[in-house]
């Protein structure tokens, strides 16, 4: 315990020298410099440190869990010279206190969702001085576009840097970002390696599946797609147009060679009743199929079913004022197959997503929700409340229920608060999450264990510098 607290120490000490420094614009200088030099003497230090609490209440006699870990994240960004920039950073993560991840519950014989992610889900013996090499790349800017090489955090709909844990997801590869102009962005990823949150190293695309659960085949037999997928790597292709100032339309492609292929369109309105007031309406629309083998020849050990597919709509209208925003979502899998979406690589951005759960691997699905937030105090305190009702398959119909959750509906509620003046760069947030069970779980508590009829409380703290 001692030497944690010495950790714990040395981690704020660290924070705080650093903070005290002159820090330049984290996105680096806009002109370049005059030479190699100035470029590395007027480049950005920056860092984070991050307390994180999960605590996880089940239902009767079923398993209780709880972690706290801190983590520093530190790098270094140069300006620019001749339009090339390098950016090199890590993340450090110490367990605090945390339930013993290796004991499955007695009961349904299950091992931890929530917490395990807060360390090292290749090897849940790892807690301590977890490190790292996150971002880590060579950027070149030419007119209004950039490419990308190495390391970065990945932004898109479906694969993306998911930080709710200590780290985020990041990904390895070459990023293109094209602006012809004012109203077209086209952004294209080859993306060749993986760091999954919740892990410390590096795979091959093919191999950084598995880490998460992997559920359950069509015929209901353990999905053994861990090890045995081959895959070339990522392309995603982003195209991000307005065509009049009101309307954004983003329409993409993600293929994962050899293993699905993923097309989507969103397009969201926004019209203004006033200064203040405002009315947007969105919707997507997904469609997914296997590419290739779907991962592997075997069918007990592929990934994504060849004759598997998936087609996805959600809608969203949102009323915001200067202090409040309200949104009611809709979301629709249809009965064609399964969604699917590998977990480790980011979580899906459906409109009525709320935090800690996602419906990645269902199908036949129907999904709704209610946001409301609201600013406080100048916008520096701002509470969140969100309410969603998801009625999925049988948990027994395995062709479209590859977790086993039964429907459910779920609340949450989150107070956020940003700090100013000496302790700027600081947000504070407590998250609540309650969810219910109102499906069919056949007196199997497997069914019910980390899934439904469970609370969980979040505390989170962010120090940037």
């Amino acid at each position: 315990m001692k030497r944690k607290i010495t950790i714990i120490i040395l981690l704020l000490l660290w924070a705080n020298i650093n903070y005290s420094q002159d820090i330049n614009d984290r996105n680096g200088i806009v002109k370049d410099t005059n030479n190699l030099a100035e470029a590395f003497l007027k480049g950005t230090f920056y860092g984070q440190f991050r307390l994180l609490s999960i605590v996880t209440n089940n239902q009767n006699e079923l398993s209780d869990y709880h972690a706290t870990a801190v983590g520093l994240g530190f790098g270094y960004q140069s300006a620019y010279y001749k339009g090339f920039q390098i950016n090199i950073g890590c993340f450090l993560t110490q367990d605090i206190v945390s339930s013993d991840f290796t004991v499955q519950d007695p009961t349904t014989k299950a091992n931890n969702r929530y917490e395990v992610g807060m360390y090292d889900l290749a090897d849940v013996n790892r807690k301590n001085l977890l490190f790292r090499l996150q971002m880590f790349y060579l950027k070149y800017r030419f007119k209004n576009s950039s490419v990308l090489v190495g390391n970065y955090t990945p932004q898109n709909l479906f694969i993306n840097a998911q930080d709710g844990r200590m780290s985020p997801t990041m990904v390895q590869g070459v990023v293109l970002t094209l602006n012809p102009n004012k109203k077209i962005q086209i952004k294209l990823d080859l993306i060749l390696g993986v760091s999954p949150r919740s892990t410390t190293h590096w795979y091959s695309v093919e191999n950084s599946l598995g880490y998460y659960p992997s559920g359950v085949n069509l015929n209901g037999t353990k999905s053994q797609y861990f090890g045995n997928i081959s895959s070339a790597g990522i392309g995603i292709l982003d195209v991000n147009y307005m065509p009049i100032p009101r309307l954004k339309i983003l329409m993409g492609n993600i293929l994962a060679e050899n293993i699905f292929n993923t097309a989507y369109i969103k397009a969201e309105y926004t019209h203004n009743l006033n200064n203040t007031q405002k009315f947007l309406i969105g919707a997507m629309f997904i469609t997914q199929n296997s590419d290739g083998n779907g991962g592997n020849s075997d069918i007990l050990k592929t990934y994504y079913p060849t004759h598997n597919k998936s087609n996805i709509i959600n809608a969203r209208i949102r009323y915001t004022t200067k202090m409040v925003e309200s949104s009611i979502n809709f979301g629709r899998i249809t009965a064609d197959g399964r969604y699917l979406m590998p977990r480790e690589w980011g979580v899906e951005q459906f409109y009525t997503f709320l935090p800690r759960e996602r419906i990645e691997g269902s199908g036949d699905v129907w999904a709704y929700s209610a946001k409301i937030a609201k600013n406080w105090f100048n916008k520096s305190l701002k509470t969140e409340l969100g309410y969603g009702y998801y009625r999925l398959p049988d948990v027994k119909n395995t062709n479209l229920n590859k977790y086993g959750i039964p429907s459910f509906s779920q609340f949450t509620a989150s107070i956020n608060y940003q700090f100013r003046g000496f302790l700027k760069g600081t947000n504070a947030q407590f998250l609540y999450v309650q969810k219910n069970n109102q499906g069919e779980i056949y007196d199997n508590e497997r069914y019910i264990i980390n899934k439904v009829n469970m609370s969980q409380l979040n505390f989170i703290l962010n120090y940037q510098f």
